[in-house]
């Protein structure tokens, strides 16, 4: 495709923070999350990076670039796309995600395309970038029809059409109405009865991006092709199914974002980790290492008829590399019969696992230096009273709180109490929380709905509350300390099952033993956790669906394969 330029084109900028000239509009550099540590910024973040770049260009080249370098990308893909199809329907709306619609209609046209495209402004005063972009438009021959116009069905939309998707982009945390909510409710009948594929400009329209949630129909893409930055609401919450396919592109402000990082004049912000990252956090093995190198974990938990979640974590944690585990049940607390996985007057014994050990809370309290606490525990007197030991031994531990041990927390001052004076005490010993959103909500006095509307930022006080890591779970698992924020890619359907957070709990406890620290070993964790239910080694597919000893016996694989990809 022959390069375009509207007229008028500004001198390449004198900054180097900006790196957009005549030359290199069409010149993408799209990546994929994972390929490379990237920032994730909210709207208000993404407007301010906006406001810097445009004290140093004509804001329009950034619409321009935005367009130009969306049509190459998008004519890259038809080329190796097996059912092809060269019928575009284009959908502009009122503001400047219609202005990049409008460069991305002209620029497909020019190169061969059947573009159709649907103007949704009628009525609204448009910004001056997109009356430019319009214009330009209309040079590359492309004659735009007012929505009002017309009105769905389309009974003409051929099969294996592409829908361009720019009503709203990173506004649309408003529901869609009128004209917009009809077409895409139209579309959303289309592709039940024929095959379509709709590629979203910057946020797929009707979707937060903020916080990934909706507030009526959205337009499900294929593919979005995001600006400047990832942002939250395409990785979590529903937003990480309504996405599809990412890709990112900062327009030549990589060298302005990163200035922006680094004088903090952004705030707080969080990242997605690359392949390189996950590497770096592996723990060591080496010949003359032994068991006693890899750490020794104590769970405690397991109330009558709970028992399995602690053997889940206890699997986890030997699949993840730690060197020994033993198990504290409270089905055993003063009983002389143990829970019923194996009938006798003897201690539990995993026959899958004969090496989990059985041992009771003291002598487990002097053998591990990594507890875990909560799996099958339940909120009995009996299980806060175990609690109260643990803490009140005031041993240096690294923990993780999983499951009603938060419960605990959240509902008995006591506990609460214990635990930050432990911590004054014990500050450089890893803490780990794994709540869920409805135990987040429990330990943050509020309700799912609030933890859920902003997960990041419900994360980040949860772990000033605690002086923790937090692992707030769910689609787009948030792990946070008080110096950072990252957001988990890894992940899929088939983690939620009964007794997947018992595995996460001790595939971090596991690590902690082999010397991480408690941010490296949460996100590390929840990496491999989430990529065991993908595709592994020569496997085409990923699991759907799954059960958590599967989970645990697949994380080992994925854990193998890097601990070897590591080495070289």
């Amino acid at each position: 495709m022959a390069r375009t330029h509207p007229p008028n084109m500004p001198p390449k900028p004198t900054s180097d923070l900006i790196e957009l000239n005549p030359e290199n509009l069409t010149h993408g550099h799209w990546q994929r999350p994972g390929e490379a540590r990237l920032p994730v910024l909210s709207v208000a973040q993404i407007r301010a990076v906006e406001a810097a770049a445009f004290a140093e260009i004509d804001s329009f080249v950034l619409m321009q670039a935005a367009g130009l370098r969306t049509a190459h990308k998008l004519l890259d893909q038809f080329s190796h796309s097996a059912s092809a199809a060269s019928h575009m329907l284009v959908l502009a709306g009122p503001g400047n995600n219609g202005g990049d619609a409008f460069i991305v209609a002209g620029a497909l046209h020019r190169a061969g395309m059947n573009v159709r495209l649907i103007d949704f402004a009628e009525g609204v005063q448009s910004s001056t970038d997109r009356q430019r972009a319009a214009a330009w438009c209309e040079q590359c021959g492309i004659t735009p029809q007012p929505a009002s116009e017309l009105s769905p069905p389309l009974h003409d939309l051929p099969r294996h059409a592409w829908v361009i998707d720019g009503l709203i982009g990173i506004a649309g945390g408003r529901a869609l109405q009128g004209a917009m909510l009809a077409w895409v409710e139209h579309i959303h009948s289309l592709r039940a009865c024929q095959p379509l594929h709709v590629v979203a400009l910057d946020c797929p329209s009707g979707l937060n991006c903020d916080n990934g949630q909706t507030q009526g129909p959205c337009l499900q893409a294929d593919v979005t092709f995001t600006y400047l930055a990832l942002k939250p609401g395409l990785l979590t919450n529903e937003g990480k199914s309504l996405a599809g396919e990412l890709w990112v592109d900062a327009l030549g402000c990589e060298a302005l974002i990163r200035a922006g990082l680094q004088q903090h004049m952004l705030g707080e912000v969080a990242h997605t980790a690359s392949r390189t990252d996950q590497l770096a956090r592996l723990p060591q093995r080496k010949h003359q290492h032994h068991k006693g190198s890899f750490g020794s974990l104590g769970i405690v938990g397991g109330q009558a008829g709970m028992v399995g979640a602690c053997v889940l974590s206890a699997r986890a944690a030997l699949h993840m590399g730690v060197g020994r585990v033993a198990l504290t049940l409270l089905a055993e607390h003063g009983q002389q019969w143990p829970d019923v996985q194996i009938q006798g007057s003897s201690a539990f014994l995993d026959i899958l696992c004969p090496e989990v050990m059985n041992k009771p809370l003291q002598e487990n309290l002097q053998f591990a230096d990594v507890l875990v606490l909560g799996p099958g525990l339940g909120q009995s007197d009996q299980a806060i009273d175990l609690l109260l030991q643990v803490l009140n031994a005031d041993q240096a531990h690294h923990m993780v709180w999983d499951a009603d041990a938060l419960n605990i927390l959240a509902k008995h001052e006591g506990v609460a109490s214990a635990l930050r004076t432990l911590r004054a005490t014990h500050p450089d010993r890893a803490m780990v929380l794994t709540p869920h959103p409805l135990e987040a909500a429990r330990l943050l006095r509020q309700n799912t709905e609030h933890i859920q509307a902003d997960r990041l930022g419900n994360a980040r006080a949860l772990a000033a509350k605690y002086a923790a890591t937090v692992v707030l779970k769910g689609a787009g698992t948030v792990i946070a300390d008080p110096q950072g924020l990252e957001i988990n890619l890894s992940g899929g359907p088939a983690l939620a099952t009964a007794g997947s957070g018992d595995v996460l709990a001790g595939a971090i406890a596991a690590l902690l033993g082999q010397g991480l620290k408690g941010f490296d070993a949460a996100c590390l964790a929840v990496h491999v956790h989430g990529a065991s239910v993908e595709p592994l080694g020569g496997s085409d597919e990923g699991l759907l669906v799954s059960h958590a000893s599967e989970i645990s016996l697949r994380m080992k694989q994925v854990l193998n394969r890097l601990l070897h990809q590591g080495t070289r």
